[in-house]
């Protein structure tokens, strides 16, 4: 299986990450490198080629 990742460096409300999740991106991080910044790691199954 191969995957491929998306990373987000802006916060993201509730809608933006549910229309994440309906596009197959599971969230497997979220880090705060300082105040109020938030970076996202997401990932999904990528499609064959």
């Amino acid at each position: 299986m191969k995957w491929e990742y998306l990373t987000v460096d802006k916060t993201l409300d509730n809608q933006q990450m549910n229309e994440l999740g309906e596009a197959g991106w599971e969230l497997v991080a979220v880090v705060s490198p300082a105040h109020f910044v938030f970076h996202y790691f997401f990932k999904r199954v990528a499609e064959p080629l």
